[in-house]
């Protein structure tokens, strides 16, 4: 009979078949009858993790007659019981179980039930069973592959006393102590309850750093050091009895050409700004540090290993702001040539590390105007170390603006960081990321570029006005007057007035912009705002463009910009009514369309705040959008469509809000005469997913989503973004539900398994939770496209 059963579970787990009722109860009866072999108990596991539905049916009793009859370990099979049986219970008399066994048991147990570890009882015995210190010394592999359970009990129920007589006696056996992830975060947590965190920290970082690079302990060790760092105040008295050991290790492991190792250098400079350490010890590594072969290579380096450049100014600047005295002039060559002006993470600490030079009365001053990257090289004489010798000549205004990208000003302004500091001292180092807007490394920071200006206008150099704007900088001092931060509003203004001051000829080029700065400043007058004013970012934005326009000729918009320049003699910034005449200007089909483009990207550019979305209110622009949206073509429908995922991200979709917007929207895209391709489909789920929590518009959104994503969710990419829409719903409304039938989800399903978004193992646990029901699965992690097990089970619940 074993074998004829184990035939038949193995021809079920083959083909992913059902066993009926009493089928299944006809092996359990056997099993609890019979001594089986293990191989019917694996192919039986098997069967029960394709089929969860069925563990219910498996009697209380069937397990404690397993546990009872395993030999030297236990059956996966009692631990999937364990883990996945509702009824049956941590309670059991298990305290003949040997350690091993018992570790294992009650850790599935833990999986179900991580209260357990509140239960006194259990406390009790564990700490009557468990030898704790010979269990850390010894490490044994039922303690490594069950830590969670025993820093959840122990962690509860000892002592200060007691950790500390457990501490001491570790501490006089280190040299024993075997080093496993489940020993260490032991012992931290023993550690920390008797207040000898540092000690046991000095333990680990010797440990560590005794360790070779290669070891597989070196990443989840020096991860564990720092996050103990975080605990410790700062300038903790940390002995440490060879610094140079240490810096000689955490720059080689960290700065070598191959397969660097980060690890040794990040606890390295963790150490460095929380022990109290000696000068000596700072400038000692500091020399170290910018003397090694590769260290000029890397700090100009602008392509590959990025996060090793990351790595060595993080350290740079952890040492000069421990010792500011090791900072000298000399070094400030090395930091332009290495810096990018963007927004990389990497280029955003070298701007503080300069910023911190300048606080510190290292005078910038000395290399105004500034050059930077590769246009900084042929000035500064920089060798194979950070001490540069001499300067070359300074460049002039000219050369500066020839240097400066137009397409990353161009695209910093399409992307502008409204939330950047001009003050970068406080600032945090952002991550901006490449997916939600633009390149960081493509983008040019602000931050340094308002004061680079500054200094270019500061002089009485001549100044090009013609270079000036058609390199793109008085549209990108233009758009710095939305920023959020009143000083980087400031500088803008300071630049503006400095501008002015260069416009005093009077040829007809500088009389025209010295026109330009007038019309915008009585408009920004009249707007009575407290100073330095910011402008809603659709106002600047439209002023950036139009200055862009104008300065290069651009042939579709600039007549009519000049149009608007003279129709009145102030701007009317506060709703920008001038955007409706690019929109209505009689133009060749060519440029019309043109203008068109150029008003909807300033549109989607300028959405950043609340001040934007009532701009546009004001301006009664959205049935102008809608109607554009219903008749043009593809590229005009994703960029309304963008236009109204910005939107709703700074505005609710109330009645008040978006919501009506949100509507209309969504009416037409569902009442699209021609099929709409991929780009729109997305576009449309990109913008539910940027919709709010809104009980006015919930059970249409949900709607709307199931009827678009029925009709082209067959496309792999539709398909994609469609599950995260509804990932994206689900987690909103509450009454999303509602709409949600069998066979709504069937079809969901589908498309999931004819695009090839799901797989088919994904397709058959949907399925099988719509035949079978909830009971007994587990869903510990959703799938990346949300998906639908946890929907489904859901649904099957209410």
């Amino acid at each position: 009979m074993d074998d004829k059963y184990r035939a038949k579970l193995e021809n079920l787990v083959k083909e992913k078949k059902y066993l009926e009722l009493q089928g299944f109860k006809n092996i359990i009866t056997f099993i609890g009858r019979n001594c089986v072999s293990d191989q019917l108990l694996d192919i039986f596991l098997e069967y029960l993790k394709i089929y969860p539905q069925q563990i219910f049916l498996i009697p209380k009793k069937l397990f404690i007659q397993l546990l009872s009859n395993s030999g030297k370990s236990l059956h996966p099979l009692v631990l999937f019981l364990a883990s996945q049986h509702d009824y049956i219970d941590y309670d059991l008399n298990l305290d003949n179980l040997p350690e091993e066994k018992w570790s294992y048991l009650m850790s599935a147990f833990y999986e179900k039930f991580p209260l357990m570890t509140c239960d006194p009882i259990i406390v009790l015995k564990i700490k009557n069973k468990i030898d704790t210190y010979k269990m850390l010394i010894d490490s044994p592999q039922w303690f490594n592959e069950n830590g969670d359970f025993f820093m959840g009990l122990h962690a509860i129920e000892f002592d200060e006393d007691e950790c500390d007589e457990l501490f001491t006696k570790l501490k006089t056996n280190w040299s024993i102590f075997k080093i496993t992830k489940a020993a260490v975060s032991f012992v931290d947590l023993v550690a920390s309850k008797c207040n000898k965190e540092s000690e046991f920290i000095q333990f680990l970082i010797s440990t560590l750093f005794s360790l070779p690079p290669e070891n597989e302990n070196v990443d989840w060790l020096s991860n564990q050091i720092i996050n103990n760092f975080k605990l410790l105040e700062t300038l903790s008295p940390l002995e440490i009895s060879d610094w140079d050991a240490l810096t000689i290790k955490a720059v080689k492991c960290g700065l070598i050409e191959n397969d660097p190792e980060y690890g040794f250098i990040r606890v390295f400079r963790k150490l460095i700004k929380k022990a109290n350490i000696d000068k000596s010890v700072v400038s000692k590594s500091f020399e170290l540090l910018a003397g090694y072969s590769q260290f000029t290579n890397i700090m100009l380096n602008r392509d590959a290993k990025q996060i090793q450049k990351e790595e060595v100014l993080r350290l740079i600047f952890t040492l000069v702001k421990k010792e500011p005295s090791i900072m000298a002039l000399s070094h400030i060559p090395l930091f332009l040539c290495s810096y990018n002006a963007s927004l990389s993470v990497t280029d955003q600490i070298l701007l503080k590390i300069l910023a911190y030079y300048e606080e510190n009365n290292i005078p910038m001053s000395n290399y105004r105007p500034y050059l930077w990257g590769s246009f900084a090289v042929s000035h500064y004489q920089v060798k194979n170390h950070l001490t540069s010798k001499t300067l070359h000549s300074f460049p002039s205004t000219t050369e500066v603006l020839s240097y400066i990208p137009f397409k990353r000003l161009k695209e910093t302004i399409s992307c502008f960081p409204v939330n950047r500091s001009l003050c970068v001292k406080n600032e945090k180092i952002i991550r901006y990321n490449p997916s939600n807007s633009q390149d960081p490394s493509k983008m040019f920071d602000p931050s340094f570029f308002l004061p680079m200006i500054s200094s270019l206008l500061a002089t009485e150099a001549p100044l090009s006005i013609e270079k000036f704007n058609t390199s793109g900088c008085l549209s990108m001092v233009l758009v710095c007057l939305g920023s959020c931060d009143c000083s980087m509003r400031a500088a803008a203004y300071h630049v503006l007035t400095l501008l002015r001051s260069h416009l005093f000829c009077r040829r007809a080029e500088n009389m025209f912009w010295d026109y330009f700065l007038s019309w915008v400043a009585h408009g920004i007058q009249h707007l009575h705002l407290q100073p330095p004013p910011q402008l809603p970012m659709i106002s600047a934005m439209f002023l950036s463009r139009m200055v862009l326009a104008m300065a290069n000729h651009e042939k579709a918009v600039e007549a009519t910009c000049a149009k608007v320049l003279l129709a009145r003699p102030v701007a009317q910034l506060n709703y920008v009514p001038e955007l409706k005449k690019f929109l209505t200007a009689m133009l060749p089909i060519k440029d019309k369309s043109l203008s068109m483009i150029w008003v909807f990207e300033i549109i989607r550019d300028g959405i950043h705040t609340n001040s934007d979305w009532n701009t546009l209110r004001l301006m009664d622009i959205f049935n102008i959008i809608l109607f554009m949206f219903r008749s043009s073509n593809e590229k005009f429908k994703v960029l309304v469509l963008k236009i109204m995922e910005s939107l709703f991200r700074v505005q609710p979709a109330t009645k008040g809000g978006t919501g009506p917007w949100a509507i209309s929207i969504m009416i037409a895209v569902d009442k699209c005469p021609s099929k709409l391709s991929p780009e729109v489909i997305i576009g449309t789920f990109r913008c539910l997913q940027s919709l709010t929590n809104s009980s006015f518009i919930s059970i249409f959104v949900v709607d709307f989503w199931l009827s678009i994503f029925l009709k082209y969710g067959e496309n792999a990419d539709i398909c994609s973004e469609g599950y995260i829409t509804l990932n994206s719903l689900i987690s909103k409304y509450k009454n999303v539900f509602q709409l949600f039938n069998n066979e709504n989800l069937e079809e969901i399903i589908d498309r999931g398994a004819e695009s090839k978004v799901l797989s088919d193992d994904e397709v058959f646990k949907c399925r099988s939770v719509l035949l079978y029901g909830i009971k007994g699965i587990k869903i510990k992690e959703p799938n990346p496209y949300l998906l639908l097990p946890v929907l489904v089970k859901i649904l099957k619940a209410e």
